[in-house]
């Protein structure tokens, strides 16, 4: 049943990734495949042809990847197995989806420099006055301070009154949770110090689209931080319990930690892409700058010249960090780290939790323990009323 739920979870990944890359190769205003264009080469023969063989490679690496699920299938029985096989699927797909963008988006970027398809000025910085006021507003962003709330949750585990081995898997809840939380404080104090975009000479503009993002993106982060603290905390309180439930739990934990964040990310980018077509139908003068050079593979942003440490993507939702600051190197490689972590230490827990073996202790003072890696039980010795050797589990756990 789990192995079930973890090849549901694998599949809404999948589809999520193949759509931002696919979605790529069409053009997105002036972008196509991470490369500015100008509106006449769009129809430009080459183009459309290495668009369409991109397109090929995409559903050849998608079917592949898809195949590549199937031996999940082998280890149902071992769900530790299961989840670390999820965790190697998910790298390698993402890897392989990456390649014909990457290949597609060096062709076109070879096409424009030989082709001289330069997009507006470049090098050049635009600022707005109004604009750059208007975002130090209290309106225009979620205070730092919030961030408390979900780090208090996130200690919550080291609170809970557990032995053996279960301490172990409710302190690493805990410190999950709070690393995710610092790791998205810096990141949204990052996003505030970003160059505010600056779209057309309407300020007004400028400022409806730079506030809403700010507020939508800072809000969603926060939504992050608490529902993955609030999860590691009833996660850890499951170990506390003498019933069964901590499987259930952590099942609906890992649902959280990943389909819910891709869920909210995608609604906030949406619903920014809908604000910025309406608030830019009918503008005459929206502006453009021409800054490939600091795009490494159209993907990622290495800009020395530019202070911003978040940038929004090219590809895909949301914002990317400038790998050419030394804060956004910092959390860039932070976050490789992190993630590591996280994998490692899931999939310790899961082979631990699938291959130990349960002990059971009677102290001396009459009480009985029964110690393994997922729970712990105990019960007092003068309490038991009857023994029985059965053949199967009782209904129930």
């Amino acid at each position: 049943m789990i192995t079930v739920f973890l090849m549901g979870i694998a599949l809404f990944i999948f589809f999520v990734t193949f759509a931002m890359y696919w979605s790529s190769s069409k053009p997105n205003g002036i972008l196509w495949f991470g490369v500015s264009l100008p509106a006449h080469a769009l129809h430009n023969e080459e183009l459309q042809r290495l668009q369409n063989l991109c397109r090929t490679m995409y559903i050849r690496y998608g079917a592949l990847t898809l195949l590549m699920l199937l031996p999940m299938l082998l280890v149902h029985a071992y769900v530790s197995l299961a989840v670390i096989y999820l965790f190697l699927w998910a790298g390698l797909m993402m890897t392989l989806l990456r390649i014909p963008f990457v290949r597609t988006h060096r062709s076109f970027a070879e096409l424009k420099r030989k082709n001289e398809w330069f997009v507006g000025e470049k090098r050049i910085i635009r600022m707005d006055t109004r604009l750059s006021n208007a975002l130090h507003s209290k309106e225009a962003k979620l205070s730092l301070f919030w961030y408390l709330v979900p780090a208090l949750i996130a200690l919550l585990p080291f609170g809970f009154n557990v032995s053996g081995d279960a301490s172990y898997i409710v302190h690493a809840a805990g410190g999950t949770a709070l690393g995710m939380t610092l790791l998205l404080f810096i990141i949204t104090a990052s996003f505030y110090r970003m160059k505010p975009r600056v779209y057309t000479v309407n300020s007004e503009i400028n400022i409806l689209l730079n506030q809403t993002a700010r507020r939508r993106w800072s809000r969603l982060w926060f939504g992050i931080a608490l529902v993955g603290s609030c999860t590691a905390a009833i996660t850890a309180y499951a170990e506390t319990l003498n019933e069964g439930t901590a499987g259930i739990i952590w099942s609906l934990g890992m649902f959280s930690f990943s389909i819910v964040p891709i869920l909210g990310v995608v609604c906030v980018h949406n619903s920014l892409k809908k604000l910025e077509a309406v608030a830019l139908a009918g503008e005459q003068e929206i502006l453009y700058t021409d800054d490939d050079e600091y795009w490494m593979n159209g993907t990622t942003y290495n800009n020395p010249n530019d202070r911003s440490i978040m940038v929004p993507k090219r590809i895909g939702i949301g914002t990317t960090i400038n790998i050419g600051t030394k804060t956004g190197k910092y959390i860039y490689y932070g976050l490789f780290v992190f993630v590591a972590v996280v994998i490692i230490g899931t999939g310790w827990i899961s082979v631990q939790a699938e291959f130990s073996t349960p002990v059971m202790k009677i102290g001396d003072s009459g009480t009985v323990k029964i110690q393994f890696p997922m729970y712990n039980y105990s019960f007092a010795l003068e309490d038991v009323l009857e023994l029985k050797l059965v053949d199967q589990l009782p209904e129930g756990g």
